[in-house]
């Protein structure tokens, strides 16, 4: 089938921070299982830096989510950025007691639980089996 764009480079980064996460993590992100132990909190924090969504000091850049999955026509935009900012502020205080990595992952769970979670379970489903 013809992949986007995104979906390679969705791809291609989950393929370079694998090796981060043992088999059976692995298969767990496969199903959007996000276990909250250090190698997958790393996998999260190398995924979302190389898909240049994720910023150390700011958190998840929700307009560039917002673009780079396919943008105001595809995304709701109202629901979105709200869900993905809120989400920022209500976990930055994670920051300083687990850093970056534990705050991305904080931040992504966080962002999981709202209705653009659903969409990202569906959407990376697609992704994972080839029909994104």
């Amino acid at each position: 089938p013809n992949r986007s764009s995104t979906s390679v480079q969705l791809l291609l980064a989950r393929r370079q921070c694998q090796a981060l996460v043992t088999p059976e993590q692995r298969l767990r992100l496969d199903k959007n299982q996000f276990q909250d132990v250090p190698s997958v909190h790393r996998y999260l924090h190398c995924f979302w830096s190389r898909m240049h969504l994720w910023q150390d000091a700011t958190g998840f850049q929700a307009m560039a989510i917002v673009q780079r999955f396919g943008g105001i026509e595809i995304v709701n935009v109202e629901q979105a950025l709200p869900s993905i900012n809120g989400c920022n502020q209500k976990t930055k205080w994670s920051q300083r007691r687990h850093g970056p990595i534990g705050w991305c992952y904080l931040a992504f769970t966080c962002v999981l639980r709202t209705p653009v979670g659903d969409w990202y379970r569906r959407h990376m489903s697609d992704v994972i089996n080839g029909n994104a």
